[in-house]
């Protein structure tokens, strides 16, 4: 993929610069956040992360062949190394995004941008949108905590970063264009959109879309109001625009939940331009679920809309899934796909792996993937799925190490009011004693009423885990593997553990002799 040379200048046009010291009309060859990344020609920008400051590293960018240098003036009091521009900015970590589009030339022009933003189903929908546009005649790229797509082109996202730094989304944004994509579908977290983060400057959204808000990553955001403020900052890039361009083409569309009591704030977020839609299955909608029934294998339910009525099949279990199927039926109306087409096309359409994902090797008992880990999710998914369970039901799962403290109990309260055995596990202890995180998840499991070695087991190890949950279960059971859903590791202190729980629940079934 060839990409027209750009100046410093030109990629400072969107930037507050403070000041600048040396030649801003000089070619920009690469764009690189880490000194290891930085070749010959190439614009280093210092950001200061969550365990190191690039500014450490300026010199190291400079030896390995930095043309420029962008800092942040209030981490940065050192002398301009010799033989490069050196540029203070207000904040450099927010100055990435915009100097990521314009080195990249700015792709979402080129573009149909569809943003999808919620606590849950960000993924499901995500994927989803790409999938019905697909079929319906569209050329999408997808970029989502799942995958990464261009057209045709699939391949999974190992950064473990829902939305990827800014370079990686202006990259993968000029990939699409250049393999001929008419459309890019994007999932919208609310730390890529909060203005620490600012990932998302200059991917030029025509859709924004609001799935649901409840009460997660508290620990970053301070404040649900912050959490949502930031997480509504899609619906205010609607109005964004190149700097120093004119109008955007085509319409804006703002595509809320009407079932989530937040949605009108969402609306309110987009310029008065953008045209509302709304979809729900209690609200009064414009795109509406009637006669809803849903089961093990999926939901049916009738369709209104403002383009037409039709009953609708759905392959995925679960009222949230519903819901996000009507978020991605009210994308295509909005891109002006037939009514009809669009419908037949969700009809087939099936989920991102580890959402929801059924293992199946002959095993009379159901084994179900999934990525729930936080407290609503879980309340959701067990809810759904006790109903639909002949036996017992068997749940694995653990929570993350460094994040939020609070919900390990309420994780543990909330699984064991719907299961009848814990499995709990590692998922990502990192820092932390993988033994505290287990216990704290216990004290919730024990207020359900469940006890030690009858109703919850501790196994830290996962794979035993897993081994462990599928050797206890019998015929009609259900046993769910949770919160790794697609993830490809597991994060210790200092090494990471490859692992894949899908795989993983396959070797274990297969030593217990399913699958042939």
């Amino acid at each position: 993929m060839t990409r027209p040379m750009t100046t410093l200048r030109e990629m400072l046009a969107g930037v507050a610069v403070l000041r600048a010291d040396g030649p801003l009309d000089i070619p920009v060859a690469g764009l690189a956040y880490d000194s290891r990344r930085v070749t010959p020609g190439s614009l280093f920008v210092a950001i200061r992360g969550y365990h190191t400051d690039g500014h450490a590293y300026v010199d190291q960018a400079v030896a390995r062949g930095a043309a420029a240098v962008v800092v942040d003036a209030r981490q940065w009091d050192e002398p301009t190394p010799d033989g490069v521009t050196l540029v203070a900015v207000i904040d450099s970590r927010a100055a990435l995004a915009p100097l990521a589009a314009a080195f990249y030339g700015y792709p979402a022009r080129q573009l149909q941008t569809i943003g999808i933003t919620g606590t849950k189903g960000k993924s499901t929908t995500t994927d989803l949108v790409s999938q019905v546009l697909d079929a319906c005649g569209r050329r999408t790229g997808l970029i989502s905590t799942v995958d990464f797509k261009v057209g045709p082109r699939r391949w999974p996202n190992r950064t473990r970063q829902s939305t990827p730094e800014a370079p990686e989304v202006q990259s993968l944004l000029a990939e699409m264009v250049a393999d001929g994509c008419d459309t890019a579908v994007i999932e919208a977290t609310s730390h890529a959109l909060s203005a620490r983060w600012n990932r998302l400057s200059g991917a030029l959204f025509d859709v924004a879309v609001f799935l649901n808000l409840t009460h997660e990553h508290l620990d970053y955001h301070g404040s649900f109001e912050q959490y949502r403020a930031d997480k509504a900052r899609l619906f205010e890039l609607l109005g964004e625009r190149v700097p120093g361009s004119g109008l955007r083409r085509g319409e804006l569309w703002a595509i809320g939940n009407a079932d989530d009591p937040s949605c009108g704030v969402f609306l309110a977020a987009a310029p008065s331009s953008a045209r509302r839609l709304t979809f729900g299955i209690e609200a009064n909608a414009d795109v509406r679920a009637h006669d809803l029934r849903t089961g093990p294998s999926g939901s049916s339910l009738l369709v209104h809309s403002p383009w037409g009525s039709a009953p609708l099949h759905l392959g995925l279990p679960g009222r949230f899934n519903v819901s996000n199927a009507l978020a991605t039926l009210s994308v295509a109306l909005s891109q002006g796909l037939p009514f009809e087409q669009a419908l037949s096309a969700l009809s087939q359409a099936r989920g991102p792996r580890g959402r929801m994902e059924p293992i199946t090797m002959g095993q009379p008992f159901d084994v179900i993937v999934d990525y729930a880990h936080n407290p609503d999710s879980f309340a959701q998914v067990l809810a759904m799925l006790r109903p639909l369970t002949r036996g017992r039901m068997i749940a694995v799962f653990g929570s993350a190490g460094e994040r939020d403290v609070a919900k390990r109990a309420i994780q543990g309260e909330i699984a064991g009011r719907y299961c009848d055995l814990l499995v709990l596990t590692d998922e990502d202890p990192r820092g932390e004693d993988r033994e505290a995180i287990l216990a704290e998840i216990a004290v919730g499991a024990e207020r359900a009423g469940l006890r030690p070695g009858s109703g919850y087991l501790i196994v830290p190890d996962r794979p035993a885990a897993v081994a462990t949950a599928l050797a206890a279960a019998g015929p009609g059971d259900l046993v769910l593997l949770l919160g790794k859903g697609h993830e490809g590791s597991i994060i210790y202190a200092d090494h990471s553990l490859p692992y894949d729980e899908a795989d993983e629940a396959r070797r274990a079934l297969a030593a217990l002799g399913y699958g042939g």
